[in-house]
């Protein structure tokens, strides 16, 4: 299941005594961890109410002790397992079947540990977290699954960070309007890396920065709060030179990397741009329009199709070409110390002049 599944089943009660949250996504792993917390102690915990594991030097011996202890100064014996190697992709050279974290205390031992989770205690919980993929092809993982929730966090990429999007809007108890919506998605689609964390906080500041009268998020409201990520510079810049406006494009090329910007993830925003616009041409040529325009160039919000349809049209076939064959000759320049940012420049300067 998903995080937003997990959130679901632990609205209507259907909890389990066995927990594990594994994969890329590190956002969702805390804020499960946080979901099931809150699920067992809707008053609050305290410290001595949760006991907190290295899973990387935890023997099968310790962890059944704990598990069948009686808490003392709680109602509740709750243990978080921290790096859960047990569940962890095997190294290759390893024999099919062999988990050395387990092995080395015997077949007994190991077959102990599939007989209590299979009959944990009333008073125990367990949560086990793995950031990175568990393997489902090993025992303990098939033997844990017979009785336990499992919440996979696959990272978020553009395409997918509506389901984020729309969550963190009603937590926060706002809506986007269409255009901010998309520019949005436009500032997340240039973003490497989509750090959920830091997303998180930049909604919440937004939340504060409106009030809590204000309901509807507007795009000049997302820029003001927005304006210092490095992403906002580089849509901005893409969007200079739709306009033709060298000033405002170089400028916001310089800073980019007065904020600490590598050169080559602004060369990647420029090669993304340059490459949407020539694609958007192909397919106007070919009579494709709205819905079947953005499928075929990846992009499925109405708005964002319909601006790139305009600013496409501002740009010649040959000066996009030309432009993305430079672009990446500044790639590899940048990636061999060999680049003078003059190129870069120079490359700006052609597509706001295109007289198209």
């Amino acid at each position: 299941m998903n995080f937003g599944e997990l959130k679901t089943r632990l609205k209507k009660g259907d909890m389990s005594r066995l927990y594990l949250l594994s994969g890329e996504e590190s956002y969702y792993i805390q804020k499960a961890e946080e979901a099931i917390l809150k699920a067992l102690f809707p008053q609050g915990h305290n410290v001595e109410d949760v006991q907190i594991v290295e899973g990387s030097s935890l023997s099968i011996i310790d962890f059944v002790t704990m598990v069948e202890t009686v808490p003392f100064f709680s109602p509740k014996n709750v243990i978080i397992v921290k790096d859960a190697l047990w569940f962890k992709a095997k190294k290759s050279g390893d024999k099919e079947g062999e988990d050395k974290s387990l092995a080395k205390k015997g077949a007994a031992t190991e077959e102990r540990l599939y007989e209590l989770f299979a009959n944990m205690p009333d008073f125990s919980i367990v949560i086990f977290e793995l950031r990175g993929k568990a393997d489902g092809r090993k025992k303990i993982y098939k033997e844990f699954s017979k009785h336990a929730h499992i919440m996979e966090a696959e990272a978020v990429k553009a395409y997918n960070i509506d389901d984020w999007l729309q969550g963190k809007l009603q937590e926060i108890h706002k809506n986007m309007d269409g255009e901010a919506h998309a520019y949005f998605v436009q500032i997340v689609g240039m973003m490497e890396n989509i750090p959920l964390g830091f997303l998180d906080k930049e909604m919440e500041k937004l939340s504060l920065f409106m009030g809590t009268e204000q309901k509807l998020i507007d795009r000049n409201t997302l820029v003001q709060v927005f304006s210092d990520m490095p992403e906002v510079y580089g849509f901005a810049m893409n969007d200079a030179i739709s306009n033709h406006d060298i000033k405002k494009a170089l400028y916001l090329f310089n800073k980019q990397q007065e904020q600490g910007v590598y050169i080559v993830p602004i060369i990647g925003q420029l090669v993304h741009f340059v490459r949407q616009m020539w694609q958007a041409k192909t397919m106007l040529k070919k009579g494709l329009r709205d819905r079947a325009l953005g499928q075929a160039i990846g992009v499925s919000h109405p708005y964002i199709i319909k601006k790139i349809i305009r600013e496409c049209q501002g740009f010649s076939e040959e000066t996009l070409k030309n432009a993305f064959l430079q672009l990446a000759e500044c790639d590899l320049g940048a990636k061999t110390g060999r680049l003078d940012n003059a190129e870069v420049e120079g490359v700006i300067i052609s597509l706001c002049t295109d007289n198209k």
